[in-house]
């Protein structure tokens, strides 16, 4: 088979500024050109035997009667959307006379332009053509295109339009506004531990992004899913040693954005579950930046999972609180403690495993139960997972042998752990080290 192309075609993409369009043809063919018409808020009038209602209801001038060569007198562009060769015969003739562009629907050879896929926003417009040779392929391009382009430029080139007329252009401040509405931040909660408690939808996000900053414990194997072409920066958090402030973070964030970077801030667990990305993603928007928030598997509902705890269950437990076991500047904020005297309650605290002294101490000052049964899951999802069974009164000594991060589950719930080993929870991950320490 031969696949050459016969004919070259040598196109110029142009704007036309009011024509005068005569839109020969009143059925669906037609009625799709037409739209484009009205879409773009160009003038036409319609010649044809028959007209659909549908194109009637536009209450665009119209004759209903067979074309013929003096129905295209005042025109300079004709759409013959008929597939009818006697019209196209009659075209023929008109352009031997006198100048005239003619798009002769699905007949490339027979155009003197051709139709493009376009994206509108406002007074700015994009289109994309195949010089007539596929359609289809222009429309999936244009739709492709959209999904990256932000849906204010046309507000943007509207205002520069105003701007201009009133010979305000500054070319430095276009680019640096224009920029700017592509920038992008994406807040992905990348889950706990291994690279396969992350969705899909996070995934997807890595995929995308320029630049990467990334916290604490976001696992080598994530790390490498970030295109080889992105710059990847440490931003992480532990105790006690913080690489960047809060407000060094959030204005790093800004600094790429507004360069129309697409940027991805990369946390453990759920961002919005004590991992600052609501502080994150309020400082963006208030900048004027579009943020995109994906959430994660919390290590405060997967951990207890992954040690075989349930967090409810209908026998001791009908409700869930989580909480931080520290507020910022590392202060223990004790205004939780009540509810481990709940019956049929599970608390579960992140960030708690250092201020297990003071739980235990305000605990008991509290008249919580000394018999109250605590967890710590130490290192949840990971290969050296460990899971520390034990009662409160013994929590300040155990916690000394569990190692960071970890998560502690108060509350009946922990008596369930031993269904754990006849769960096949990790069939399809390398957690193989998830071993009980009870106390």
């Amino acid at each position: 088979m031969n696949n050459e192309v016969k004919y070259k075609i040598n196109s110029l993409p142009v704007l036309l500024r009011n024509p005068k369009i005569l839109l020969i043809g009143g059925g669906s063919v037609a009625l799709q050109k037409a739209k484009v018409l009205l879409e773009n808020n160009i003038d036409f009038s319609i010649v044809a035997e028959k007209i659909s209602d549908e194109l009637k209801n536009y209450q665009v001038p119209y004759k209903q009667k067979k074309f013929e060569k003096k129905d295209a007198d005042n025109f300079n562009i004709i759409i013959n959307a008929t597939g009818n060769k006697d019209v196209s015969e009659i075209i023929k003739e008109i352009k031997k006379e006198r100048f005239v562009l003619v798009n002769t629907v699905d007949v490339p050879e027979e155009c003197d332009f051709y139709f493009s896929s376009l994206l509108i926003y406002k007074n700015l417009k994009i289109a994309v053509s195949s010089d007539g040779a596929s359609p289809t392929i222009t429309q999936i391009v244009r739709d492709k295109i959209k999904q990256f382009l932000p849906s204010k430029l046309g507000e943007l080139a509207e205002r520069k339009l105003y701007e201009r007329i009133n010979s305000k252009i500054n070319i430095e401040k276009t680019k640096e506004e224009t920029l700017k509405l592509f920038g992008k931040v994406y807040i992905i909660g990348c889950g706990i531990g291994a690279v396969d408690f992350l969705t899909l939808r996070a995934y997807q996000a890595l995929q995308n992004i320029d630049i990467a900053f990334y916290d604490h414990l976001i696992d080598e194997e994530i790390i490498n899913l970030i295109p080889k072409n992105a710059k990847k920066i440490y931003v992480g958090k532990c105790k006690g040693k913080h690489s960047l402030s809060q407000d060094e973070i959030n204005n790093l964030l800004l600094e790429f954005a507004v360069k129309g970077l697409r940027v991805g801030r990369l946390k453990n667990g759920d961002p919005f579950i004590f991992g600052r990305g609501a502080e994150e993603a309020e400082f963006l928007l208030k900048n004027n930046i579009e943020v995109e928030i994906i959430p994660g598997i919390s290590s405060a509902l997967a951990a207890p999972l992954s040690a075989g705890i349930p967090p409810t269950h209908r026998v001791c437990s009908s409700s869930v609180s989580i909480v931080t076991g520290h507020l910022t500047g590392g202060i223990f904020d004790d205004s939780w403690i009540e509810l481990l005297k709940r019956k049929n309650h599970t608390t579960i605290v992140l960030m708690g495993l250092t201020q297990a002294e003071n739980i235990v101490n305000y605990a008991l000052n509290y008249g919580v139960d000394e018999k109250l049964p605590v967890a710590i899951v130490s290192n949840a999802g990971r290969k050296n997972q460990k899971v520390f069974t034990t009662e409160l009164k013994n929590l300040i000594s155990v916690a000394k042998e569990a190692d960071s991060p970890a998560v502690l589950i108060f509350g009946d719930v922990v008596n369930y752990t031993y269904i754990l080993p006849h769960l096949n929870l990790y069939e399809n991950n390398e957690v193989t080290n998830n071993h009980f320490i009870n106390k």
